[in-house]
């Protein structure tokens, strides 16, 4: 019998999920026990069955949270929408202490409740709320905590201008303990805190701080001042407001105004009407309609006291039509845009969203513009807005910006006066992420509205950029963008590029707050592509394409995301949640609405694509104890997935594919804390994709309570589904079959996503080809024939080997073979292959030795240590000139004397060989450039690489690379090129591994074309060896990581080794097919990906360097590093000279939280399997030991993906001088000067690395060509 324990359930929710916390027996029984709570804020679905009263909403919470006697809530607000729902928003105490952070809002309609959206901290019964400390000794801690010289309340008369601000007394409260977990989803600790408002004024800030109230150390801060002495990446500056009283006051000792509109030539929007006010004979900027006052501060700076609240004057016009010529002095005309900007973002909330200023109560917006002098900030300190000058005169590349009140700017500062009013988002991790992302959505969304630049499904390109107007820093576009955050620095995706560990320790000014400015950029990106849409792959390696849906929809899904379902310390993926819910409130399930912003955060890395799933339309259903069983793995085709303890877990992410009438087997596998319990499991598919599984058919297995382990069922999909990605729930319960919507007491909940099709995918390999044959054997050739295969949908080409080697894919049953050396034993063989991909096995081979051979001596003396090169820097070298041609090659830099035509600079340095082709040298003339001879005779492999730019008119001719193991008796062609292939270096590389054994001699044969503008050059020659021979060893033990959900191993670099890939679908990758030569001192750096939060992750490489089929002998650890969140990871490591030669196996393993064995299978991670080949040298091509800049320079490329034909770049902090383009096998595939416009039109689809060099460092970002 299940044992009975008194227990205590709390429940953390989230969309779909109930993330469960642990929870806590009786006291007596386990007395250290704490609880967690799963990812605060969340949101909780009721389905029809459930009905709450609002009015009796305590029956509601005691039911769902089950909450101890200690805890209590207050209503602190109620309002009701357009839509007819009424939004009841509680406080959580705990022993009449408020817990910071702990609120709930309850979602009614018709006086039902339909939702619950929660940040709800379970806390121990036992939880003490007697302070160790005074409020009065922890006001001190917190003074001397901050360290400023002055503040606030020093200054009465500056404190009234300040909505009244008083010296803080100290409230206490509960905080959380953001630190006690791995991330905020383990939260398991709380502190008794006190908290203070602390309005510092020397050196100036403002901000929330937390003291702890047992022993005065400074828990945490949270920011008011966004940005007190630099002006942000954006320019944190609400605009705010003077009390009721000092307005008032004011307006009844004043002279009787007149309200009137005037014309005004603003700084940067051109002509508007704004409202102003008539002050004796005089206008003024005052607009009492709206509450919006804009005054000059006289260059004041904020001081002490902010000195220009008390100390003003008016900005005046004598007519009210406020020009240019008037105003354009001392940049008077600034005033204007903030004082229209301020009325318009007023004018967009009351029109667009019925709020009344950012309070929603009508609060007064009060602008001093001319703070300082040559000030390059714009803040918002709680009450009032206070903008700079800038420190620019108004020209671009002169100083940094131009007076900061363009209207982006101050519509972002007032937004985030809004959320401060609404979900009012900790300014720190993500929380502040999303804090500065609103913002700039309201930026862009105001200056739409204001401006009506473009329509709304396609605004401007102007309305995506955040400061463009301010900004005056020489070659800087914007602040920021939101349609290429990548651009400026900022992240598209969540976990991608230029992404900040949101988890860095203790927020701070100088940590940026864990990244808010930074990782903002996801969400700009996804409102984005939720107003025009898009397509690409992002960079975690996710296709996705987006419908938009327009300007004042994405707005309004926004808004009431921001209002209704986010908390102060809400996550990405809780903004999904929500921003789903609200699109669903406000257009409906399914909707074109909810499709395009559930697609738009998969475009961003957050949740899955839509999958006609309603988005959280399914009913909820979960466990409430978990303590003593749970769902371990579920496995269904590609699904293998495998989990820790949660009451209800959403891994609707994860997804395998069914066919119709196809049969699948289905294993679930419980796990028990202790004794093993009998657990009953049922699975259910929603089928016809219509948000439940309670359809005939949709239940696909269960079986009776029992205490097996595994437990698998079988199961055929029923022709006539939703043929689409649809939800399949997973459910164990203790005791008895689970129904679909149950909530039980003891087991767990997890849903997938399957996705449904009607054609099986075809397995079927071709057959074997046969009577394979050769024939017409000469010298350097010979034909091959064969008999077709057959296929049961058809055979697209067969694959040609020689040897082990791929030698190319022909469509046909015939291929001839050149380039063979004389005299030399060959084997060949054939494989067919279909569009599937399915191959099959080898025909019978067939041996082939070519003629001739024997009288041929090679070349004598030259060339016999490797690796080789020759750039040209001091002369022609080893190289000669041929007296068999007609015109020879010259040595040049700087660039050739003809337009149009020849590089600018070498390969490789300055220096390179070109042919002038100007006149008399066309047409058809020839210059042949002599390499020296090449001894390979000790070699077993060799591989030829050098750089050649073909820039000119159509018909520029041709070069050729030539080859003579006969003394230069005859020539054979290895590779050749003609017409122009743009204004880059390109790298050529050749396998000389026919000519191993012996001595060769190359030429370059270039002949011109009929035009003078073909001046082709070569440079940066290299030729290098590799030794060992043989078959890798086979037989290593296997190892893997059980799960990829959270992280995997992104990209391995050793040598010519640069592999970038996504998540193995079993936490294993055989890339056995990737090799590099080894030899002396290697670095290998390895670059983890994380899918969400950013987790600790150990690694360790290993090389079997006596070839010996495991990685146990002494020093084959080569490489080890204990757990870290560092991205990438680096290490050195010498290959001893007892190795054995040839080809062996590399392991590479990362593992959360431990450094890895060589054949362990773990929890969480992945393994990589790579093959080096030991006792050669490296080929000199690829990304190879690269030195990645810790400086503060900044690479930045766009568009990223491409689509045209120019990939621009841009390194700030430093001069750039050259870059190389590598393949994802690294291979050079471009290279050149530096420019910011690079010519891609050459490289074909997929995914490159871009390597820019600069002095002693270099700078590598991936781009992909679509």
């Amino acid at each position: 019998m299940k044992k009975n324990n008194n227990v205590i359930f709390l429940i953390s929710l989230s969309i779909l999920m109930f993330f469960s916390g642990i929870s806590q027996v009786d006291a007596q029984n386990k007395p250290d026990e704490q609880k967690n709570v799963k990812e605060p804020p969340s949101l909780l679905i009721f389905d029809e069955a459930k009905s709450y009263s609002l009015q009796n909403s305590n029956v509601l919470l005691q039911e769902v949270l089950s909450p101890s006697p200690q805890t209590s809530f207050t209503t602190i607000k109620q309002e009701q929408d357009q839509l007819g729902f009424t939004h009841q928003k509680l406080q959580q105490y705990y022993s009449g202490v408020k817990v910071e952070f702990g609120t709930l809002i309850l979602h009614a309609k018709s006086g039902k409740v339909e939702s619950l959206s929660s940040e709800y901290y379970s806390i121990n019964e036992d939880f003490d709320v007697s302070p160790g400390i005074s409020n009065t000794t922890a006001f001190n801690k917190a003074v001397a905590h901050i360290g400023a010289q002055h503040y606030m309340w020093e200054y009465s008369d500056a404190a009234a201008e300040m909505d009244n601000y008083q010296k803080p007394a100290g409230e206490l409260v509960i905080l959380p303990d953001f630190n006690s977990g791995r991330d905020v989803e383990h939260i398991n600790s709380y502190k008794l805190a006190y908290k203070f408002d602390i309005f510092a004024t020397s050196p100036m800030s403002r901000g929330i701080l937390y003291i702890d109230a047992n022993n005065g150390q400074a828990l945490f801060y949270n920011a008011i001042i966004k940005h007190a002495s630099t002006f942000g990446h954006v320019g944190e500056a609400p605009a705010m407001v003077e009390t009721e009283a000092e307005y008032c006051n004011r307006i009844e000792n004043s002279e009787a105004m007149a309200f009137v509109s005037g014309t005004a030539a603003t700084r940067y929007s051109g002509s508007r009407t704004i409202e102003t006010a008539l002050s004796g004979s005089n206008y003024i900027l005052s607009d009492a309609g709206r509450k919006v006052y804009t005054r000059d501060a006289l260059h004041q700076a904020p001081g002490n006291t902010y000195p220009y609240v008390s100390n003003y004057q008016q900005f005046t016009d004598n007519d009210n039509n406020w020009t240019t010529a008037e105003h354009s002095a001392n940049k008077d005309n600034a005033a204007l845009d903030a004082h229209w900007g301020a009325m318009m973002t007023f004018d967009y909330w009351q029109t667009k969203h019925s709020r009344n200023s950012y309070d929603g109560n009508g609060a007064q917006i009060r602008s001093y513009v001319h703070v300082d002098n040559n000030y390059d900030n714009a803040f918002w300190n709680g009450s009032v807005m206070s903008y700079g000058d800038g420190s620019s005169n108004g020209n671009e590349g002169n100083g940094n910006f131009d007076a900061l009140t363009s209207i982006d700017v101050a519509a972002h500062e007032i937004g985030h006066a809004v959320t401060t009013f609404t979900a009012d988002l900790a300014y720190q991790r993500e929380s502040g992420g999303l804090n500065e992302g609103f913002s700039d959505i309201w930026g862009a969304a105001v200056e739409h509205f204001a401006k009506g630049n473009g329509s709304d499904t396609s605004p401007s390109a102007a309305v995506w950029l955040i400061g463009d107007e301010i900004d005056r820093r020489s070659g800087s576009s914007a602040l920021r963008s939101m349609s290429n955050p990548n651009s400026k620095s900022q992240p598209d995706t969540y976990g991608g590029s230029f992404w900040q560990n949101p988890n860095c320790g203790t927020p701070t000014q100088n940590n940026d707050y864990c990244g808010v400015h930074t990782n903002s950029g996801v969400l700009n990106y996804w409102f984005y592509l939720s107003v025009v849409g898009g397509s690409g792959t992002n960079d975690i390696g996710n296709a996705f394409s987006v419908s938009g849906i327009g300007m004042t929809k994405s707005a309004a899904i926004s808004y009431r995301t921001l209002n209704n379902y986010l908390s102060s310390n809400s996550t990405f993926a809780n903004a999904r949640t929500g921003a789903i819910q609200s699109a669903i409130d406000l257009y409906g399930a399914g909707g074109a609405e909810e499709i395009a912003v559930t697609n738009a955060w998969h475009a961003v890395g957050v949740g899955a694509a839509y999958g006609g799933g309603g988005g959280s339309n399914y009913c909820a259903s979960a466990s409430t104890n978990t303590n003593d069983e749970y769902i371990s793995r579920v496995q269904l085709g590609t699904i293998n997935n495998a989990s820790g303890a949660q009451f209800y877990s959403d891994f609707t992410s994860i997804s395998t594919d069914l066919i119709e009438g196809q049969s699948y087997t289905v294993t679930v596998t419980p796990t028990w804390t202790g004794t093993a319990y009998a657990e009953g499991y049922a699975v259910w598919i929603d089928y016809n994709g219509d948000n439940d599984f309670g359809d005939a058919g949709e239940l696909v297995w269960s079986k009776a309570a029992s205490t097996n382990t595994p437990n698998s069922g079988t199961f055929t999909v029923p022709a006539g589904t939703v043929g689409d990605a649809t939800r399949m729930r997973v459910s164990m319960k203790y005791n008895a079959i689970p129904t679909s919507c149950e909530s039980f007491t003891y087991g767990e909940v997890e849903d997938y996503t399957v996705n449904l099709g009607g054609v099986a995918p075809d397995t079927q390999a071709p057959s074997v080809p046969t009577s394979l044959a050769a024939s017409g054997v000469t010298d350097n050739t010979v034909n091959l024939a064969w008999n077709a295969s057959t296929d049961n949908v058809g055979v697209t080409g067969y694959d040609v080997y020689q040897g082990a080697s791929n030698l190319g894919t022909v469509t046909g049953t015939t291929a001839q073979i050149t380039g063979l050396t004389a005299g030399t034993a060959y084997s060949f063989r054939v494989r067919a292959k279909d569009a599937a991909g399915n191959v099959s096995g080898y025909s019978n081979t067939v041996n082939v030795t070519t003629t001739g051979g024997g009288g041929g001596s090679g070349c004598a003396g030259g060339i016999s240590s490797f690796p080789y090169s020759e750039s040209f820097e001091s002369g022609l070298g080893a190289w000669t000139q041929s007296t068999a041609d007609d015109i020879n090659w010259t040595r040049d830099s700087g660039g050739t004397p003809s337009s149009n035509t020849g590089p600018t600079t070498g390969a490789q340095g300055s220096w390179y060989m070109y042919v002038e082709a100007s006149s008399p040298n066309y047409p058809s003339k020839r210059a042949i450039l002599n390499s020296p001879c090449f001894d390979l005779g000790s070699e077993s492999a060799a591989t030829l690489t050098f750089g050649y730019h073909m820039y000119g008119a159509a018909d520029m001719g041709s070069i050729a690379l030539e080859a003579s193991n006969d003394n230069g008796g005859s020539w054979t062609s290895l590779w050749s090129q003609s017409g122009n292939k743009g204004n880059a270096w390109l790298t050529a590389t050749i396998d000389m591994s026919a000519y191993v054994g012996g001595s060769v001699q190359l030429r370059f044969n270039r002949l011109t074309g009929s035009t003078w503008q073909a001046d082709i050059a070569i440079d940066n020659v290299n030729l290098s060896t590799g030794g060992g021979g043989g078959t890798p060893p086979t037989g290593y033990c296997a190892s893997n990581g059980n799960s990829t959900s959270d992280e995997y191993i992104q990209r391995v670099q050793l040598g010519s080794i640069n592999n970038v890939t996504g998540a193995s679908s079993v936490g294993y990758g055989n890339f056995t097919a990737l090799s590099t030569n080894l030899s002396g001192s290697n670095t290998i750096t390895i670059t983890p990906a994380w899918t969400g939060t950013v987790y600790s992750e150990g690694y360790a490489v290993w090389i079997d360097y006596n070839r010996d089929g495991d990685f146990g002998d002494s020093g084959e650890l080569v490489y080890s590093r204990s757990a870290s969140t560092a991205t990438s990871v680096s290490g050195t490591f010498t290959v001893p000279g007892s190795a054995s030669a040839g080809p062996t196996r590399m392991r590479v393993s990362m593992k959360y939280n431990g450094i890895p064995t060589s054949c362990e299978s773990f929890s969480y991670g992945e393994v990589e399997d790579y093959i080096v080949v030991l006792g050669g040298s490296n080929p000199i091509m690829g990304i190879t030991g690269d030195v990645f800049s810790s400086s503060n320079s900044v690479l930045s490329i766009y568009p990223n993906p491409v689509k045209g034909a120019v990939l621009n770049a841009e390194l700030t902090g430093t001069t750039a001088t050259d870059y190389i383009i590598f393949n994802m096998i690294g291979q050079v595939v471009a290279k050149g000067a530096f420019t910011n416009t690079i010519d891609v039109s050459l490289l074909q689809s997929g995914i490159y690395m871009i390597q820019v060099n600069a002095d002693n460092e270099k700078f590598v970002e991936r781009f992909i060509m679509e």
